[in-house]
């Protein structure tokens, strides 16, 4: 159903716009918002010119549908667009009538949906020139400049057709439909670029209030930078048969949550991220510090509200909590504020409702047995220190990501090199010995380099024969990767 609307300024009826949309106008708060952010960011824009483009990103925090940019259009149009027509004419002499068009931007396809048309009165005996201001959704801004005449081209053509199918009272569309047609829109001087907000800004909201404290919690979604291909090989297939492919295909006996254990620096967040990636999710934090309160019954009513969010989203997110020994046995326990934490916590995790759950550990044996049973964390994942393989795999990731210029003898030595490393470590010493080097390495930056790392070896060898005596001391679905000295 196509939505039409012919709207008249508010200042002194100086101008009428023309709204068209094949969505319905949604007015919520996001589309509050949005106005708010195209009202402060458009007062910036200078008035047109034929010699260049200028792109805006305004990123909203909220998630843009297309009915939140429609009522925004039409709360915005009747005012927004007159002072536009008043300011360029003032600071140029000459009538520019803004096209505003409604559009989204998904991978490579640029939908458009609605436009709005502010025509000056008393354009017909002094002309005017039509100004293309695409409104964009997109979740990749930095690709807008890249796509930018394809945009304005879509644009065009949307509205020249549209105009051309339309009558409306009091309005001439078919000399709309020619001036805008006529237009070359690769010349169009604005445009105006509103984005979803980025990753940092996606989060989870909370309101506790009980009577003696408020508290408003935002808890940051983030999108993995890991994938399964970054993981060890030998471990690869064992996780996509346990875990991915049953979640992925939304079978019932899916796996609830994995708990991964290993030394500090091992790439526990890394294989987080990693089962994030190939669940094709991404990942909420639960630290104590963003839900534990000072007063009597505060810290589990936040767990309550915090773990009722997630529910609703537990098809998009997974929920990590890392260095999880804080939620130690019960039976170690001596206040009763922790013993009830941890309770609430189990009680989640044994919903069926509840998003795939990973915990992280470097002192397993603290962690309350129940918490780790089949059907609450069905699946033990036991991560030592990296082989030569896994060493050389992630050395030429940070090479790449860091652009730092390198040679095959360099990458073979760092491997050499970082025997016992965990993977943190080996991160750390590419980026000494690339400071060393003013962004290259050779063979004496990675000595240099060595030298300012103190490595027990023998300290590190105990701690993988202990990973080694966990991993047949623990119950249940176990995927070690406990290299041998050998390989390491």
């Amino acid at each position: 159903m196509v939505m039409v609307a012919v709207l008249k300024s508010v200042l002194g009826r100086k101008s009428r716009t023309l709204v068209v949309s094949s969505e319905r106008p949604v007015e919520a708060t996001p589309s509050y918002r949005f106005l708010a952010s195209m009202h402060r960011f458009l007062r910036k824009v200078p008035a047109p010119t034929k010699e260049g483009r200028m792109l805006y990103k305004v990123f909203v925090r909220s998630t843009l549908k297309p009915g939140h940019l429609v009522s925004s259009l039409l709360l915005s149009s009747s005012s927004l667009a007159s002072r536009f027509i008043e300011r360029w004419l003032s600071e140029t002499g000459t009538l520019f009538a803004p096209v505003v068009v409604l559009g989204k931007h998904q991978g490579e396809e640029i939908k458009i949906f609605g436009f709005s048309y502010t025509v000056p009165l008393g354009s017909r005996n002094r002309g005017f020139y039509p100004v293309m201001i695409p409104v964009i959704i997109a979740r990749e801004p930095d690709k807008l400049k890249k796509i930018f005449p394809s945009v304005l081209r879509a644009g065009q053509r949307f509205v020249v057709k549209t105009l051309s199918e339309l009558s409306v009272d009091g309005l001439d569309t078919a000399e709309l439909a020619e001036s805008i047609e006529r237009a070359v829109p690769d010349i169009s001087p604005g445009l105006i670029a509103i984005a979803r907000g980025s990753d940092v800004l996606e989060e989870i909201k909370a309101v506790v209030s009980d009577g003696t404290e408020y508290r408003e919690l935002k808890i940051p979604i983030r999108t993995p930078q890991w994938t399964i291909e970054d993981l060890p090989h030998q471990i690869v297939e064992d996780i996509r048969i346990t875990i991915v492919e049953p979640a992925k295909r939304g079978l019932p006996f899916a796996a609830k949550g994995a708990f991964i254990i290993g030394p500090p620096g091992v790439g526990k967040t890394v294989m987080a991220e990693a089962l994030a990636s190939a669940l094709g999710l991404k990942l909420v934090e639960l630290r104590p510090s963003t839900y534990r309160s000072m007063w009597y019954g505060a810290t589990e009513k936040t767990l309550n509200v915090i773990f009722q969010q997630l529910n609703k989203r537990r098809k998009k997110v997974i929920l990590v909590i890392d260095d999880a020994e804080f939620l130690m046995a019960r039976g170690f326990s001596f206040h009763e504020a922790h013993i009830t934490e941890v309770s609430t916590v189990l009680y989640h995790l044994q919903r069926d409702d509840r998003p795939f759950t990973v915990l992280t550990a470097n002192y397993p044996e603290l962690i309350d047995p129940a918490l780790i049973r089949p059907g609450r964390i069905d699946v033990v994942i036991i991560l030592g220190y990296p082989d030569r393989e896994m060493r050389h795999k992630a050395i030429l990731r940070h090479l790449r990501n860091y652009r730092i210029s390198y040679s095959e003898e360099v990458v073979d030595r760092l491997v050499e090199v970082t025997r016992w490393f965990s993977l943190a470590e080996i991160n750390a010493i590419v980026r000494l010995a690339a400071g060393k080097g003013r962004g290259k390495i050779g063979e004496a930056e990675v000595e240099w380099a060595k030298k300012k790392f103190n490595i027990d070896v023998s300290y590190r060898r105990s701690m993988q024969d202990h990973l080694r005596w966990w991993a047949r001391k623990m119950q249940g679905i176990i995927i070690p990767y406990i290299p041998p000295e050998e390989v390491i």
